[in-house]
């Protein structure tokens, strides 16, 4: 039974979000817990002196005697000597500097704890991205880069600072419940069971009300949170097709209605601390008025004073306390609801090594560093298909050729680019890349392979930074970025500009046309002196002539550089040392562009239609 439970606890949000933390920093958590614990002490203290200041206040102004126990009391402190209204002074503020240092000491205590916890939050945030980062293609585009962002930000922080730090706060309010009423248990048990069943009860039933409610809001927060941002970069890069196909009105509609539901949940969160904040303040006045009334009943004025002054007093305490511990609790939830993304996110990362940070150093050199490619019976399925996109493929080619990728859309070779690259791992066969796993070798020759989407994504900056995307600054001198350039077909246009490489292109882009993207993106290839260049369809959106005037400058690198290329128009991949057809992932023809004419009818007839 036992163990069943440990088990349960151990598999607990809370004990999961406590074990995201790195080992090291568990036991600075559990001291600041127990400095909290300790604190509670101090209230004790604070609401005793307050109990015998009113005891001390009724008897002086009856002109009796202290009673026996705040006689000893007295003495202890070498208070009895004193007259009457010095006793009550310096009871009085000792009373107040003791809970006024408690409650700085708890701010002080509570404020290192979170900026700790954010910090932390922080590097568990760079953890994961180094983690996640280290898988393949197929796994980092899981789920959509909405959750993913969602997950390695917002979700983090809703582990740490949601449910860690709160869990640290909700335990000192605990043991200063547990601490208070031991000491009003030894001081007057009616006035400690009152005050318990008063309290407690108010904080359970306010718990019972708004506890499932506060997980759903996280949820909710959670998932309004990533439909909204996903609707509104939907319509952003989508904008051309959306003002054609008149779907504007849609998405604001649709954003609309996210952002007002994810406001709903926002209010909702907002306000629902202050339920607990108007139930305790009228708590307090109806607890001391019941109190008040059932003392001066059952016992002297004296006595009815004190037991009156120390519920007040631990009220002041002990409702905060409880009206926290409430609040921490439906924060808690809301946390977990929040959460749920990143603890699936951690769930699929368990076991996964972060990526290696080894050769990360610029090089434009790349020194025994041979780009010869050989693919041998690779077969590549991706999760969910039943039919291959590659099967069986094999080919090589030496140092200093080019291939060419073509078929029909489809065919696999995208699919081929992605295994090639390494971002993508096959079922079954071998690709080596300098006689080394593609992974390993672009971990061993930093910038010896390069590659070319046929979207190049563009940041919103200069022209010098988009070219050296990823590297520091101070390495991109204008000897390299013009080298690449040159080669991009790009240094006219760069010239002309007021800015030159300063020249800002805007978001996406924006502020250029879009084969003067694609020519950045080339440029940005070429930026490490790479000596295997890898390009899907890189020259589709450029127009006849600058096609011609790169595929010209890529042919000048023969001998020097290995060029991997997938293309439509035929016309770009005529003067290749190697052409690689394929259809439905099989490769049917693989030789130069004339003996693959040769065996492929469905290629020649393409040949033959473009005057090739």
């Amino acid at each position: 039974m036992l163990n069943r439970s440990r088990e349960k606890f151990r598999d607990s949000v809370i004990a999961r979000c406590f074990r995201v933390l790195p080992i090291k920093d568990r036991p600075k958590i559990i001291v600041v817990a127990v400095l909290q614990i300790g604190l509670g002490f101090l209230d004790l203290l604070g609401v005793a002196a307050f109990g015998i200041l009113g005891a001390l206040a009724v008897t002086g102004i009856q002109s009796q005697a202290p009673g026996n126990r705040i006689s000893a009391i007295l003495n202890f402190f070498s208070l009895s000597e004193y007259g009457f209204q010095l006793q009550i002074a310096i009871i009085g503020i000792s009373a107040a500097l003791i809970l006024i240092c408690r409650t700085i000491l708890s701010v002080l205590i509570t404020k290192r704890i979170y900026y700790f916890l954010a910090r932390r939050s922080a590097l568990i945030s760079s953890d994961l991205s180094a983690r996640l980062l280290s898988q393949s293609l197929l796994k980092v585009q899981a789920k959509s880069s909405q959750e993913t962002l969602y997950s390695l930000t917002t979700g983090v922080e809703a582990i740490t600072l949601g449910v860690l730090g709160i869990a640290v706060t909700i335990l000192a309010d605990v043991s200063l419940l547990i601490i208070l009423m031991f000491g009003l248990f030894y001081v007057d048990k009616v006035i400690a069971i009152s005050t318990l069943l008063f309290f407690g009860g108010l904080g359970l039933a306010l718990y019972l009300a708004l506890n499932k409610k506060a997980e759903k809001l996280g949820v909710d927060f959670s998932v309004l949170n990533v439909k909204s941002n996903e609707k509104i970069l939907e319509v952003l890069e989508t904008y051309r097709e959306s003002v054609v196909r008149n779907r504007r009105h849609y998405y604001v509609a649709k954003i609309q209605e996210h952002r007002l539901n994810l406001a709903g949940v926002i209010a909702e969160k907002q306000f629902m601390p202050n339920i607990s904040k108007y139930v305790m303040e009228s708590g307090i006045v109806i607890g001391g008025v019941v109190i008040a009334g059932l003392q001066f009943v059952i016992q002297d004025s004296r006595n009815a004073v004190a037991s009156l002054s120390i519920f007040l007093v631990a009220g002041t305490r002990i409702a905060p306390a409880i009206m926290r511990l409430q609040q921490s609790a439906v924060t808690i939830k809301i946390g977990i609801g929040s959460a749920v993304p990143t603890l699936e996110l951690l769930r699929s990362l368990e076991g996964v090594d972060a990526i290696s940070q080894s050769n990360v150093e610029f090089r434009v050199t790349h020194p025994g560093f041979q780009s010869k490619v050989n693919m041998d019976k690779v077969t590549l399925t991706y999760p969910g298909k039943q039919v291959p996109s590659l099967r069986n493929v094999s080919f090589s080619i030496d140092e200093g050729e080019s291939l060419a990728l073509v078929g029909p859309s489809g065919a696999g070779k995208t699919s081929l680019v992605d295994v090639l690259l390494g971002v993508v791992s096959p079922n079954t066969g071998k690709i080596s890349i300098s006689g080394e796993n593609p992974l390993v070798a672009i971990l061993t020759w930093p910038g010896a392979i390069a590659y070319v989407p046929q979207n190049v994504a563009i940041i919103d900056g200069t022209i010098r930074e988009n070219i050296a995307l990823g590297f520091p600054e101070d390495v991109a001198s204008d000897e390299l970025i013009w080298d690449a350039i040159s080669i991009a077909q790009l240094s006219e246009f760069v010239a002309t500009l007021p800015n030159g490489l300063e020249t800002q292109v805007g978001e996406r882009g924006s502020k250029i046309s879009g084969g003067q993207r694609q020519r950045l993106g080339i440029a940005r290839a070429m930026f490490t002196k790479p000596k295997l260049l890898i390009l899907d369809e890189a020259t589709s959106s450029l127009d006849g002539q600058t096609e011609a005037d790169i595929s010209g400058a890529i042919d000048s690198l023969a001998g020097s550089v290995t060029v991997v290329l997938i293309a439509h128009r035929l016309s770009t991949v005529k003067n290749v040392s190697r052409v690689l057809y394929m259809e439905e992932g099989v490769a049917c023809a693989y030789g130069t562009f004339q003996e693959v004419r040769a065996v492929v009818p469905n290629f020649d007839r393409q040949a033959l239609l473009m005057g090739l």
